[in-house]
């Protein structure tokens, strides 16, 4: 019964209404359809409007330490991805409610760093409308999965620890299905899928020559934040053969396909085209 809920909310969504047109007034199959949405959702809509699920508010600057009161204290805007729509339904559907408070939590600690902001645990509980004792239970049950989640009261202590998109590559490196790592890290394969084309776009920029973690960040369209995560990432995966074998093999991926990928000389003077494109996914 309550899959069937979830379904019917599921086609609800604007997402969900943009596939039913591709696939019946297009005739697109439902994998075409929904590659397409996800494509659109990445690269349509405008920054400067909130998307679906999204929420913005004011939170503390990363930079700002403990002592002060808390009004005299940096504070930054933020946009967290409160509901992740279809994604976040299909964790619902396979691994419950729990699992998907959860994954948002995941989700949230990492966007507000990538803002250069931080969440308390109570910031946590008024936007998942929870306790922040619930918060605590399951900031501690990921921390088991070996996943740091990033608050407040524990940022300049324990520094930055491995974040589950950073877990999810790794996995995929070891040669894990996407099934295996969906099981895993309770995570939707879409979600998994863009946390890999996300970490190509680092990989390819740096095999490309692309140093900077500035410039991979323009033009990568990734935060500065991640892409130093993907970079140092990289640097350990290369001590590893099995991990190594698995980046060369992103790398021929990559190449095969054909989407153009512009990388200007650093000095200005010139530029050309790379041939890049994202990866497809598929389930191995």
């Amino acid at each position: 019964m309550e899959s069937r809920t979830l379904q019917r909310a599921q086609h609800k969504t604007s997402e969900g209404e943009f596939i039913y047109e591709l696939q019946n007034l297009y005739e697109l199959s439902p994998k075409m359809s929904e590659s397409i949405a996800e494509s659109a959702r990445r690269c349509l809509i405008r920054e400067n409007i909130l998307k679906e699920g999204q929420i913005e508010v004011s939170v503390i600057s990363i930079e700002e330490r403990s002592g002060k009161l808390i009004e005299n204290l940096e504070k930054r805007r933020v946009r967290l991805t409160l509901d992740n729509g279809t994604e976040d339904l299909e964790i619902r559907k396979t691994f419950g409610r729990i699992k998907l408070r959860q994954a948002r939590i995941e989700r949230i600690t990492e966007e507000v760093i990538e803002q250069s902001g931080v969440l308390s645990q109570e910031d946590l509980g008024k936007i998942l409308s929870c306790t922040v004792r619930t918060v605590q239970r399951d900031i501690s049950a990921i921390k088991n999965k070996g996943i740091q989640i990033i608050t407040r009261g524990v940022l300049h202590n324990i520094g930055r620890g491995q974040t589950h998109k950073v877990q999810i590559v790794g996995l995929y490196l070891e040669g894990k299905t996407f099934s295996e790592i969906r099981l895993k890290t309770h995570h939707s394969t879409g979600a998994i899928k863009r946390y890999l084309q996300d970490f190509q776009k680092v990989l390819m920029s740096v095999h490309h020559g692309i140093r900077a973690a500035s410039s991979i960040s323009s033009v990568a369209g990734l935060s500065p934040v991640l892409v130093n995560q993907y970079i140092q990432l990289i640097k350990q995966i290369r001590k590893d053969k099995q991990k190594r074998a698995m980046m060369r093999e992103m790398i021929v991926q990559w190449k095969r396909a054909g989407t153009r990928f512009k990388k200007k000389d650093s000095c200005g003077n010139k530029s050309y085209m790379r041939i890049l494109a994202p990866m497809t996914g598929g389930t191995r």
